[in-house]
């Protein structure tokens, strides 16, 4: 850990640069005419480790991500997204995560175009620095990089008001490293908001994602592959639940999403089916997989968490009383539990079966500052193999 003592002190550094102001109110957008620029940045640390069971590790210390830029307004017609993601630290790859324009001057659609993440998924769509827990669940993670995930090169059309959300989007390969650049997908979501008062809101949709041309190199057929690393990021890098590659002539993911918001409680959760028809010896056999989470949220201090149109999803919790630094002088405290379960068992491709419970805490003593403390239980099944960890992550963001 203490090889990494280096890399920590230049996260909290930057960290700090960014939001040096912010110790005292928030960080402001520049206006120069009818240009709106909004700073960006999104950085993580995470010290986490197994602390029990049968898979041990010493504590570790990383930043998965880190990403900083400007989104900028022109006019209330058009956004142009500029974000660079410099990639896991310390050894990560850095690539291009958002470079995308937006015509938004049409009352409630948008068309977009470029890198960046399409409408997929009630917690694809929750941006890290919403989501309440500081990783996502496996069937999110797994579904949303078939053919949605960020960096992706895409095109997008959106229809969106007060009580729904329609999206339908083309994507391709993703940007900057990768092996999938020669990818072809459809993706598309569907949201309704059916109940929608002042202290209860109901949610659901369904999204899907259809890869009709699977990437390939020129020497090799196509093919897709699902795995994860545990959930809670705890320093490790065994991606336990993996299916390598899979021959695929085609692959796609539906599912149903729903949520419910009663005053400070949120409920939400996600189930998606996974296909993947292969071809052997002029044969299609189709494989099956699965995976879902629930998850339940209560704001204890603050203003509990809003639903945007735009995204279909939920933002973080803020303070009620409307100022930036510790909030009725505790700052905003959110309280969180999660049970998700994916299984990449079929016929044909035994990549293991994974349940993960989880409880976590998040602080807020200031509007662009996150602190969590995550305790995750895994269990995790293949064939006649077994696992089971007891994790801890805590994680510090900058995020505005």
């Amino acid at each position: 850990m203490w090889k990494n003592k280096k890399f920590i002190f230049c996260i909290l550094f930057v960290s700090i640069f960014f939001s040096s102001e912010s110790f005292s109110k928030t960080v402001k957008d520049i206006v120069v005419g009818k240009v709106i620029i909004h700073p960006f940045a999104q950085d993580q640390l995470e010290v986490g480790s197994n602390i029990c069971g049968s898979q041990h590790s010493s504590p570790s210390a990383s930043g998965p991500h880190i990403r900083n830029g400007v989104r900028i307004n022109i006019a209330n017609h058009v956004k142009i997204g500029a974000i660079w993601d410099f990639g896991p630290a310390p050894g990560g790859q850095m690539r291009l995560f958002e470079g995308a324009a937006s015509y938004t001057g049409l009352k409630h659609f948008q068309f977009s175009v470029g890198v960046f993440n399409p409408s997929f998924g009630l917690s694809s769509m929750q941006p890290r620095g919403d989501s309440i827990f500081p990783e996502r669940a496996s069937v999110a993670t797994i579904t949303r990089g078939l053919a949605a995930g960020a960096n992706r090169q895409a095109v997008q059309a959106l229809f969106y008001g007060n009580y729904y959300h329609l999206a339908i989007s083309g994507t391709a390969g993703t940007a900057g490293p990768g092996k999938d650049g020669n990818q072809r997908a459809i993706v598309f979501r569907s949201v309704i908001l059916p109940i929608h008062t002042q202290s209860f809101l109901m949610h659901i949709g369904i999204s899907g994602e259809w890869v009709f041309q699977p990437s390939h190199k020129s020497s090799m057929a196509g093919g897709v592959s699902f795995s994860d690393t545990p959930e809670n990021g705890d320093g490790l890098n065994d991606k336990y639940i993996k299916t390598g590659n899979i021959p695929a002539k085609n692959a796609g993911a539906f599912g149903l999403e729903g949520a419910i918001a009663w005053r400070k409680l949120l409920l939400t959760s996600e189930y998606y089916n996974l296909i993947v028809n292969t071809k052997t010896n002029s044969r299609i056999n189709r494989q099956n997989f699965y995976g879902w989470y629930i998850t339940a949220a209560y704001t204890l201090v603050g203003e509990p968490r809003a639903w945007k149109s735009t995204s279909a999803s939920f933002t973080s919790p803020s303070c009620d009383q409307k100022v930036p630094t510790f909030c009725h002088g505790t700052g905003v405290i959110e309280l969180a539990t999660r049970f998700s379960q994916m299984d990449l068992e079929s016929s044909d491709v035994s990549g293991g079966k994974q349940n993960i419970w989880s409880v976590n805490i998040n602080w807020y003593p200031l509007d662009i500052i996150r602190i969590s403390m995550d305790y995750s239980h895994t269990k995790y099944y293949q064939k006649e193999n077994y696992r089971d960890s007891d994790s801890i992550l805590s994680m510090f963001q900058v995020y505005f």
